[in-house]
């Protein structure tokens, strides 16, 4: 026997990383980010907990991936979506269409990952807590650029943009909310609709 074939004989069989991240968001969205071990998710995603760790370096660096993940998975095609230059009211209804196109692409209803995670920040690793303010004040940005862009053309009342932004930051994860309650799409659309008419001047 050479010694390469040594090497590779005593070498442990590669870890499929997407497939350990999929399974921890899953788990993160249904048991909640705080309530699933490291050590739960080596046994359900198959893996070992030496290699979890090689990979990932611990809990932190896991929840820190996951999220990562998310921001292509869950929050990038919301950004696509408000970076189209178009009038507020067609805005709107794209945002209301990708939301409930969003519910049959999963098994269960899911909600806001990073809304999640933001609840319970005391309890998660310093890195996935610069991953979260991170994340969470991009997506302000987004939503503050949106509604300048609408301002500017006297699309929408002229509430402060900063506030504005964090409202519609939590239209969102409220809408959100109701598809992980399963509620109906017409619901899901109405409070939508109400939610965001806060923002056109009455006629």
């Amino acid at each position: 026997m050479n010694d390469s074939e040594k090497r590779g004989r005593g070498r442990p069989k590669s870890l499929n990383r997407e497939h350990v991240i999929a399974t921890a968001m899953e788990h993160y969205w249904v048991d909640g980010p705080a309530n699933v071990s490291i050590n739960e998710i080596s046994k359900r995603a198959g893996v070992s907990k030496p290699g979890l760790y090689r990979e990932f370096g611990g809990e932190d660096g896991l929840q820190k991936a996951v999220l990562e993940s998310y921001l292509d998975s869950g929050l990038k095609p919301l950004y696509e979506v408000l970076e189209i230059d178009r009038p507020f009211k067609d805005a709107v209804q794209a945002l209301i269409n990708l939301f409930l196109e969003s519910r049959p692409l999963f098994a269960s209803p899911r909600g806001c990952l990073l809304r999640d995670m933001r609840s319970c920040q005391d309890q998660l690793g310093a890195d996935t807590n610069e991953t979260i303010d991170r994340l969470h004040s991009e997506s302000i940005d987004q939503y503050a650029a949106w509604i300048e862009r609408a301002k500017t053309k006297n699309e929408i009342n002229d509430i402060p943009t900063d506030l504005a932004a964090e409202y519609v930051d939590l239209q969102f994860g409220n809408a959100m909310l109701l598809l992980k309650r399963n509620e109906p799409d017409e619901m899901v659309e109405q409070m939508m609709r109400l939610s965001f008419s806060v923002f056109t001047p009455k006629q």
